[in-house]
């Protein structure tokens, strides 16, 4: 039997207050309108025929995904989640003692499913909780196997510019799989962002993953998808299990992306939401970092645990940043409009 002493156990956002009802959740980076009224019927229609086993190639969800992106299906990877992905790719390129390069205060299951398959973690230092392209580079050696980069990181919301990511591809060796977890891409509007499929396109060793799980609203589904040289992608298929995609996540997922006109008005709720926030609470005695994506990290000093119990005590529920060793931080996802207003509300509430 393996040792997973040594392995945290992965806790999401909380859901609910226990006696409490009405509960502003903006714990979990998830949509806060969920799937769209397309997306919903699709999945109606399709929830009558969980009977049938899905297509286990998932081929029009694939072709969807291609068009959408201008993509060669050939290169398409689905997953059960892009946390499959991320488990799955773990399995493919690790055996015992080979390590791993994740920053500081990186997504949680990078570091799971890399001690799940044997591997080491070596930790690159950031600055200003921004990732240092230098010390990555530093840190490999001979046993190098994954550097693995959120691509905006979750949950700073800094991300590596197209100059520091070139530089890093460049200078990576070949051998070493760069694996880029561009979850929150459909919000960046960054000149300057790159989800990282153009440099995937020309190197062998990037792996791209995206989710269904933020902007498209069907997070309890699980479905993630990836972009990679078509090799990996064969070698993925060996090893995943048969139907790994049910049929009511691949419809919906398929639905969702075609629904352009939903996905353009989160993009612009999102982004208003995102600055008018950033300039209300930073007139509060607290640091909000630049995040980008559709939550803000905020700094709030030794006030962290009491400032939760506040917002709990008001329906509110955070994420606390300690799993991160970001003790003195708070979490906080766009909402809905009211759900926004009402938090500036109780925060200022909370410092006066």
């Amino acid at each position: 039997m393996k040792s997973l002493g040594n392995i945290k156990t992965y806790e999401g956002g909380a859901s609910n207050i226990p006696g409490k009802r009405n509960v502003i959740k903006l714990s979990s980076n998830e949509s806060p309108f969920g799937p769209s009224p397309n997306v919903v019927s699709k999945i109606r229609e399709t929830i009558r025929k969980t009977n049938r086993y899905p297509d286990g190639e998932y081929k029009k969800l694939k072709k969807t995904i291609g068009k959408k992106f201008n993509l060669p299906e050939s290169n398409l990877f689905c997953g059960n989640g892009s946390d499959e992905i991320l488990g799955i790719a773990c399995q493919l390129f690790l055996k015992k003692d080979d390590e791993v390069i994740i920053p500081k205060h990186s997504f949680l299951m990078f570091e799971i499913y890399s001690k799940i398959n044997g591997g080491i973690v070596k930790t690159s230092r950031t600055n200003k909780l921004r990732f240092q392209v230098e010390d990555i580079l530093n840190k490999i050696n001979s046993k190098t196997k994954i550097i693995f980069l959120a691509q905006p990181n979750n949950p700073t919301g800094f991300y590596l510019n197209k100059k520091e990511l070139s530089k890093l591809v460049k200078k990576v060796p070949k051998r070493i799989i760069i694996i880029l977890d561009a979850a929150y891409a459909e919000y960046m509007t960054d000149n300057e962002y790159s989800t990282g499929i153009d440099y995937a396109k020309k190197n062998k060793n990037i792996i791209v993953t995206r989710t269904f799980s933020k902007i498209y609203g069907i997070a309890s589904l699980r479905l993630g998808w990836c972009y990679a040289h078509r090799d990996v992608i064969n070698l993925m298929n060996k090893i995943r299990g048969p139907f790994n995609v049910n049929h009511v996540a691949q419809e919906a997922g398929i639905a969702a992306l075609r629904d352009k006109k939903n996905q353009l008005k989160a993009i612009k709720h999102n982004k208003y939401w995102l600055e008018k926030m950033k300039f209300k609470l930073s007139q509060l005695p607290i640091h909000v970092h630049d995040s980008r994506a559709n939550f803000l990290l905020l700094d709030v000093g030794k006030n962290a645990s009491k400032l939760n119990r506040f917002l709990l005590s008001k329906s509110i529920i955070v994420r606390t940043m300690e799993k991160y060793g970001l003790k003195s931080c708070i979490r906080v996802s766009i909402g809905k409009s009211k759900e926004n207003i009402k938090l500036l509300e109780v925060m200022d509430r909370f410092y006066k």
